[in-house]
């Protein structure tokens, strides 16, 4: 009886309606490679411009990016454009390079490409049970099926896959356990004091740090600056008090530490899309008992 094969690699070439921002899916695959003369060098392809992300499953790749080069172990990827100054290759020092990869068309996602770049770097380490593996895989199963049979499913698929490792990088910069401990400790100050704070000077001391240092770490470690972090526990304790006390708008706005109604009202307005009266008396719109902010 034959031995069940999983490897295999899926390209399309849809027809998209020029005038609607489909991603365009290229060719998707699982491999694995025991030869070394497996060697792809960026600048000498002719199916560009193209998109590549690739994610090693076990065994090991290299992979050369302008001047650096590093290897590529299990639980590894790589982000590459092509054409580009790179090469990917199995290294002789690796017996075996196994991994799912992606290819796509740069139109519509330059933006989303940079974005996700900086996000999670050209090397990005993901366990194979996180979310944008597991979409990786799911994308894989689909080609594999034959269940991606049109423009519009292929996009859905990529975009879903491209939101999660955007999520990816967002997830490891904001996991609160992986936060410094002086940022963890001013995270603490905040949601103790936030509706007292006058400045951002206490919360600084309350983390050892001068304040321009705090400002610059806290907003590399959680993706927002302190004051963003206070706006938004301000904004969610003043839905709370909105929609299940009869404080005045006003008596609100202290409550949570601004100084008039009418500055508060300004700033909830902004971040939730109505003033507070409207909010809470469900004023067109649904009622809305809980909001989540980023």
């Amino acid at each position: 009886m034959a031995q069940h094969n999983p490897y295999g690699a899926y390209g399309y070439r849809f027809q998209d309606p020029p005038q609607l921002p489909i991603y365009q899916l290229f060719a998707v695959g699982y491999q694995l490679v025991t030869q070394h003369d497996y060697y792809w060098d960026g600048m000498k392809r002719i199916d560009g411009p193209l998109y590549l992300f690739q994610y090693t499953v076990s065994g090991s790749g290299q992979f050369r990016l302008g001047e650096d080069t590093c290897e590529v172990p299990a639980g590894s990827a790589f982000l590459a454009e092509i054409p580009g100054d790179h090469h990917y290759c199995l290294p002789k020092t690796s017996d075996k390079w196994e991994f799912y990869f992606v290819l796509f068309r740069q139109r519509h996602l330059r933006e989303l490409w940079t974005e996700l770049v900086q996000s999670i770097g050209a090397t990005p380490k993901l366990e194979q049970s996180s979310a944008a593996v597991r979409a990786l895989q799911s994308l894989y199963g689909d080609a594999r099926g034959n269940r991606i049979q049109n423009s519009y499913q292929a996009s859905a698929s990529l975009y879903r896959f491209m939101m999660e490792l955007l999520q990816s990088g967002s997830v490891q910069q904001k996991e609160r356990a992986n936060w410094p401990v002086q940022i963890q400790q001013a995270a603490a100050y905040m949601e103790a004091e936030y509706n007292k704070l006058q400045s951002l000077d206490d919360v600084a001391n309350a983390a050892g740090l001068s304040k321009y240092y705090f400002t610059r770490m806290f907003t590399q470690t959680t993706g927002m600056s302190p004051m963003d972090y206070v706006t938004k526990l301000r904004i969610k304790k003043a839905v709370e008090l909105l929609r299940f006390t009869a404080l005045s708008v006003e008596d609100i706005a202290f409550a949570v530490g601004y100084s008039s109604g009418s500055y508060f009202s300004k700033v909830f307005r902004s971040r939730v899309g109505f003033p507070p009266g409207d909010f809470r008396m469900a004023k067109e719109l649904p009622s809305i008992d809980r909001l989540q902010f980023d």
